[in-house]
C-alpha cells in the first residue's frame, strides 16, 4: 500500500492505542484516507479528551517535547523515495513539519485550504502580525498543489472542493419548521471563539425581544454570562442523530463570524430546512443558496431579518427544495482523485 503524509495541526488526545481529534472534518478525510494508503499522520498534543475517534490503522506522530526523539528519529530513518504529503491548513506547526521535508526529501506536496488565514490573523492578533502568515502562506503555496475550499482564498490556478459532513441521514425525516407560541428558537453551532462572533452575538441576543430564544452549542473558550432565560448554552454534541435533533428544533440557525471560507453548518442547516442568517462581513457565503440572510451586526437589522424569515416562513421552505447541496462522500472522493 502506497504511503500518504498529512500534515494536521489538530491537537490529538491519546487513549489506549485509539486517537481521538478536535474535528469532524479531519476525522472523516483521515479514516477515509486509512484505507486507501499507508498513513503517517503529523499533529500536536492534547492532553484532554477530544470526541472524534479515529481509525487504529495508521500512525500518529504527535510533536512533543517529551518525545522530540522519537520524531527526530523517525525523520532520520525514513527512506529518500518520493514522498505524498497532505498539508491541511496553513499554521505555524504545519510550516515547521513542511519545512523539513522540503529540505530533506522529494516530494509532491497538497495544500487544503479549509479558511482564510489572512482574516484569521487580523481578527485574532490584529492587523500588525497578518504578515507572519502571509510569509508561511506564499513559501507553502508556492510548492503545493493547492486545493481551495473557495475561490476567494487562493487566486491562482487550484482545485476547488466544497467540504461536508452531510449524508443520506440529514435526508430523512425533514420536519416543518413551526414558529409555535410567537416564539423563534435560533441555534449556534461551532467553537466559541472571538472571530466567530460568539461574543457580538451574545450582547445582540440580550438585547433582542424576549419572544427570541438563543441556543448555543459548542466547545472552546468559557463563556460567562448571568442568569438568562432566554439563553441556552450546550456542551458540543457529537452524535450525529443528536446533531439534526437540534437543527430540527430551532426555526433559524444564525453564524456570526467575521471570517469564514465554506462553513458546512450552513449546509446542515439547509439539509433540516432550517433558513440561516449571517452578518454583512461574510455575506460571501451566500453562493447562490436559497435560505441564507445576511444583516447588519445590530440589534434592529437582526430582528428585522428574523421578522422577515417569520413572516414568509413558508416560501422560504419551499424554496430551500431547490438547494443542490454538497454530499460528505463526494468531498472525499474529490480529494482522493486529486492525491493519486
Amino acid at each position: 500500500m502506497k504511503e500518504l503524509y498529512v500534515i494536521a495541526n489538530d491537537r490529538f488526545y491519546n487513549k489506549k492505542k485509539y486517537f481521538f481529534c478536535e474535528n469532524k472534518d479531519i476525522q472523516s478525510i483521515l479514516n477515509y484516507f486509512a484505507n486507501r494508503y499507508n498513513l503517517i499522520v503529523f499533529s500536536r498534543y492534547s492532553k484532554f479528551f477530544n470526541p472524534f475517534k479515529l481509525n487504529r490503522i495508521y500512525n500518529i506522530l504527535n510533536f512533543r517535547f517529551i518525545k522530540i526523539f522519537n520524531f527526530i528519529n523517525f525523520f532520520f530513518n525514513l527512506k529518500k523515495d518520493k514522498k505524498k504529503v497532505l498539508i491541511i491548513s496553513i499554521t505555524p506547526f504545519n510550516f515547521i513539519i513542511f519545512i523539513i521535508f522540503k529540505l530533506f526529501f522529494n516530494c509532491k506536496f497538497y495544500l487544503y485550504l479549509r479558511s482564510d488565514g489572512y482574516e484569521e490573523y487580523k481578527s485574532i492578533l490584529g492587523k500588525r502580525y497578518v504578515w507572519i502568515y502571509h510569509l508561511m502562506f506564499q513559501f507553502i503555496t508556492k510548492y503545493s498543489e493547492v486545493i481551495s475550499c473557495h475561490k476567494r482564498l487562493y487566486n491562482k490556478k487550484c482545485h476547488i472542493l466544497y467540504p461536508s459532513e452531510l449524508n443520506t441521514i440529514w435526508k430523512k425525516k425533514i420536519k416543518k419548521n413551526n414558529f409555535r407560541n410567537n416564539i423563534v428558537n435560533i441555534l449556534y453551532v461551532g467553537r466559541f471563539k472571538i472571530e466567530k462572533g460568539l461574543y457580538s452575538l451574545l450582547d445582540i441576543s440580550l438585547r433582542l425581544s424576549k419572544n427570541i430564544k438563543l441556543t448555543i452549542v459548542g466547545g472552546g473558550d468559557s463563556i460567562k454570562l448571568k442568569n438568562n432565560d432566554r439563553i441556552k448554552i450546550n456542551n458540543f454534541v457529537k452524535d450525529e442523530n443528536e446533531l439534526i435533533k437540534l437543527y430540527d428544533s430551532a426555526n433559524i440557525f444564525i453564524l456570526p463570524s467575521y471570517t469564514e471560507a465554506y462553513p458546512k453548518v450552513i449546509n446542515e442547516s439547509l439539509s433540516r430546512m432550517r433558513p440561516v442568517i449571517v452578518f454583512n462581513e461574510i455575506n460571501y457565503v451566500i453562493d447562490n443558496r436559497y435560505g441564507i440572510f445576511s444583516a447588519k451586526r445590530n440589534v434592529h437589522e437582526l430582528e428585522r431579518i428574523i421578522n422577515f424569515i417569520k413572516r414568509n416562513n413558508k416560501s422560504i421552505f419551499y424554496k430551500m427544495k431547490k438547494n443542490k447541496l454538497p454530499q460528505r462522500i463526494d468531498f472525499l472522493k474529490g480529494l482522493e482523485r486529486i492525491i493519486s
